[in-house]
């Protein structure tokens, strides 16, 4: 008896979720930050071992949506919320709960999918102490199907993650083709890791008033092998902003291409060239024309025939 069905991660943001999904999977799907709304979009992850498969959705952090970007975020997962099979709540038990916490558990009330409870962090020091009332604020105000404690950074509890997840799925085949391990496509996945080196080397506003969009893919022959060009825009909201993204006589932006390129290179298997360039787009959270190019295109969702049958 196998089980399959589709997984909702939820919580705050930082509370580790792109980092808990990369750990489940074994192999990176979502880029990771300590900056707040990494995740702008629903990022699937696939799950597939002896027990099943589980089609796992990491969804952007639960926040207050200030411009159509983020009300289109909440959109994304609200929609979400009420289609899956299950849902892993994540939470982060080094810091007390609060108004941000309540509202999540908001999200869940009268959910008909099962709920598990992930406190994260527990690696942490001084959690012990408190971890037994941070659960509680949570359990007291729902049931949970389970409450699992984990360190999605250093691995600790997934293997009983992966067990109950398996627990609480339907019965049935897989969604899926087996072999893939996210749906998201090339084009998507090289845009957010721009964005991820972008992250690792920009503060204050930039985070939130950035972001990449793809121009064009060139693929060619060489006599080395192929070459992969990549061209590129990183789009800011005001003009002032693009002179920290280029920094003093372009080192920035050339530190955002070759952190970009090093990992680029190895997802596509082809040298890249990586045209970067600085645009200003004031308003552009609020475009929904442009915001709709930035859009992740998936693979089609078209479960393998089963042997014997006609696909």
């Amino acid at each position: 008896m196998t089980r399959s069905g589709t997984v909702a991660l939820l919580g705050r943001p930082n509370a580790g979720k792109s980092t808990l999904i990369n750990a489940l999977l074994g192999e990176k799907v979502a880029i990771v930050s300590a900056k707040p709304q990494t995740t702008r979009h629903r990022i699937t992850g696939v799950l597939t071992g002896d027990r099943g498969q589980a089609v796992i959705f990491d969804l952007p952090g639960v926040h207050r949506p200030l411009h159509r970007l983020n009300v289109q975020m909440m959109h994304v997962l609200r929609d979400t919320l009420a289609e899956v099979d299950l849902v892993l709540e994540l939470f982060d038990a080094s810091q007390a709960p609060g108004g941000g916490e309540e509202f999540v558990v908001g999200l869940l009330l009268g959910a008909e999918a099962p709920t598990v409870l992930l406190p994260n962090k527990v690696d942490l020091p001084n959690v012990a102490e408190c971890l037994v009332e941070r659960i509680a604020f949570y359990t007291s105000r729902r049931p949970y199907a389970a409450v699992l404690p984990v360190s999605a950074l250093r691995g600790d509890g997934l293997t009983e993650l992966k067990d109950t997840i398996f627990d609480l799925l339907p019965e049935g085949s897989a969604l899926l083709d087996p072999s893939l391990t996210t749906t998201q496509s090339e084009r998507f996945y090289v845009a957010e890791l721009i964005r991820e080196a972008i992250l690792e080397r920009v503060e204050k506003e930039l985070p939130f008033t950035s972001t990449v969009h793809l121009r064009a893919f060139e693929e060619e022959e060489t006599a080395t092998g192929p070459l992969l060009r990549i061209y590129a825009d990183i789009v800011v909201d005001r003009d002032s902003q693009k002179g920290i993204v280029v920094g003093r006589g372009g080192t920035m932006i050339k530190e955002i291409g070759s952190a970009a390129r090093a990992r680029i290179e190895p997802l596509l298997g082809a040298r890249i060239y990586l045209d970067l360039r600085v645009k200003a787009r004031p308003g552009w959270r609020e475009d929904q024309r442009f915001l709709a190019e930035l859009d992740p295109v998936e693979m089609p969702w078209e479960a393998p025939a089963d042997d014997g049958e006609e696909p």
